[in-house]
């Protein structure tokens, strides 16, 4: 699954965001713009930025399985940015992103 956010107000929330992830959880820088980041009861999340907005991939094995990936990162993603809101729109990927293979 991919979703992609971005701040509903303030476009300095992604950069802090990014910021965040990095400082809190472990993580592997793959290019300037994507790294891939372990978020706990969630497994790792590929994280790229695209353009004001952050892409965020991640797998599982069945929909039960991704439905409790994505509550579990949505509420990782809200605790890093307390009173910032944002929008997540998350889309089914038709390939599987090459970190992952």
């Amino acid at each position: 699954m991919t979703a992609t956010v971005w701040p509903v107000e303030s476009l300095r929330a992604l950069p802090l965001l990014a910021q965040n992830l990095r400082r809190h959880y472990e993580h592997i820088l793959l290019f300037t713009d994507q790294m891939l980041v372990v978020v706990p009861k969630v497994g790792p999340v590929l994280v790229s930025d695209k353009c004001g907005r952050m892409r965020l991939d991640i797998v599982g094995e069945s929909q039960a399985e991704i439905v409790k990936k994505i509550d579990g990162l949505e509420k990782a993603l809200r605790s890093r940015l307390p009173g910032v809101r944002l929008r997540i729109e998350w889309d089914r990927s038709s390939t599987i992103p090459v970190p992952f293979r």
